[in-house]
């Protein structure tokens, strides 16, 4: 199916030109509600969509463009664990980590997965587990790249000051800095190494893990039994076996767990040791909540869906390119990043899920920074740049009574910022500039995106819709978002050129 082709894509192109020669400032001045009606909620979250290029004309053809691409039929399929993933014939059903699917015989297995690597996470954090010399572990690091490592070290800084008497680190980068600098402080005999891939032939993890453990040959010597220090996260526990790992120190989540859907899985294993098993389950029912949202609620008040449909009428009617993320919030800083994977390596595909050729645009580049710096160093562009950025600004609770003098002050400059974007130096009013270098055009959507808190299942629930946004943008651009053969290209021929060399 090319959905340009499609009714609804049709009028969405002649809708489009509505907008030629209009200013958001006057969709807010023809429509004085507007501010309200485009105010929708969420399990744990609102978003102010009225900062975009929309009106009830507009909505109601992309939701027509939704229907056109049967995303309740997909959406369900989804949800229910069919095989949506069709290149490779399994599921992406991480929705089941955070639920009790109706399959008896893997809500055991899945329950299993969570109660075994949930109690490691407890032993470690009570000191039950043990090093060589019989020492309670001081220093967990976590080895891991790309969603091995992003998703579960994003929650873990989220989620603020770790409460456990144990150190977590994390290390992804082959770069020997990362490692020594997680190992800083560290003693061989009370550390403990968590290996954490879905495959476990990951190059950059296994070399990593290969140099923790002469580091700790040479630093602990001959006491050292390195299957005291040694854990493994993967889908693939034979290897981890193989490797060198105790199998009771192995790990399992199911193989239809994508990289950048598993820390809801065993691999946010660094979650719950750092801030406690009760917390971790919190996130999944923050996520649970917005899975029910996104499975229950219309298309005109489904928070994912409007943002995917939003993000298809920018990329495909507009021309953009990229989309920008600004969290006011410091423990977010890692949001960015994290979406990028999730987005890009989702949706960055030329092809659609019956192998032909796009004909249309899909995955925009996604950047960000944190805010407030962020305004001192983009900002520029996104104002006064001869193309913009779609945004999205991350806010904590404006009526929170308890937020200090600079709390409120990072919400107010979020807020000032997406308003500037929209309107342009037309909301200085009389102060507006008459030079042309020093005016800004307005004219640049945002979301505000406002989180009760950055609790676990505010943090949960923010993490599951920018999920689901980012499968409605599939489903509108009939390309399967669960694999990644592009990831595969370079290391391919890395093997190719270590074969037979002296690195091999």
């Amino acid at each position: 199916m090319n959905p340009s082709q499609s009714p609804a894509w049709r009028a969405l192109e002649e809708r489009r030109k509505a907008f030629q020669n209009r200013t958001l400032a006057s969709l807010f001045r023809a429509d004085p509600g507007r501010a309200e009606r485009f105010h929708i909620a969420a399990p744990h979250l609102t978003v102010d969509f009225s900062r975009h290029w929309i009106d009830d004309e507009t909505l109601g053809l992309l939701q027509d463009l939704a229907r056109e691409a049967d995303l309740a039929k997909e959406r369900k399929s989804l949800l229910d664990g069919e095989a949506v993933n069709h290149t490779e014939h399994r599921p992406a059903w991480h929705s089941a980590l955070r639920s009790n699917p109706d399959d008896p015989s893997l809500a055991r297995t899945l329950q299993q997965e969570q109660t075994q690597f949930l109690g490691f996470a407890q032993a470690l954090r009570t000191g039950r587990i043990q090093g060589s010399g019989g020492e309670a572990m001081e220093t967990v690091v976590c080895i891991g790249i790309g969603g091995s490592d992003l998703g579960p070290r994003l929650v873990t800084e989220a989620l603020g000051r770790p409460n456990a008497p144990v150190r977590v680190r994390f290390v992804s980068n082959l770069d020997p800095d990362e490692l020594m600098r997680a190992l800083e402080g560290a003693r061989a005999q009370t550390t403990q190494f968590v290996a954490i891939s879905k495959s476990f032939t990951t190059l950059e993890t296994l070399e990593n893990l290969r140099a923790a453990l002469v580091w700790l040959k040479d630093a602990g010597g001959d006491s050292i039994d390195p299957s005291h220090h040694l854990a493994a996260i993967t889908a693939q526990p034979q290897r981890a076996v193989e490797f060198g790992v105790h199998a009771k120190r192995v790990f399992t989540f199911p193989e239809w767990v994508g990289g950048r859907y598993s820390l809801w899985s065993a691999c946010g294993f660094p979650i719950a040791l750092a801030h406690g098993h009760e917390v971790f389950l919190d996130l999944l029912r923050g996520a649970r909540s917005m899975d029910r949202h996104f499975a229950s609620a219309p298309f005109e008040a489904n928070v994912p869906v409007l943002l995917g449909l939003l993000g298809c009428w920018y990329v495909n009617f507009w021309g953009v390119k990229t989309r920008a993320v600004f969290p006011y919030a410091q423990r977010l800083a890692r949001l960015p990043a994290y979406l990028q994977q999730l987005e890009m390596e989702s949706l960055g595909k030329r092809v659609d899920r019956e192998s032909h050729i796009l004909p249309y645009d899909t995955s925009p580049i996604v950047w960000g920074e944190v805010g407030t710096s962020a305004q001192h160093s983009v900002f520029q562009f996104l104002h006064q740049g001869t193309h913009w950025a779609p945004s999205d600004f991350l806010i904590l609770g404006t009526n929170t009574e308890s937020l200090d003098r600079r709390a409120r002050l990072l919400n107010a400059f979020a807020i000032a910022q997406a308003d500037a974007l929209a309107m342009g130096d037309t909301v200085l009013g009389a102060a507006r500039p008459t030079a042309v270098h020093a005016t800004a055009p307005g004219g640049r959507p945002s979301s505000l995106i406002e989180l009760e808190s950055l609790g676990p299942r505010p943090l949960g629930a923010l993490l599951a819709m920018y999920e689901h946004r980012t499968f409605v943008q599939s489903v509108i651009w009939n390309i399967n978002a669960f694999d990644q053969f592009g990831v595969e290209v370079g290391k391919k021929l890395l093997e190719q050129r270590l074969d037979g060399s002296a690195l091999s």
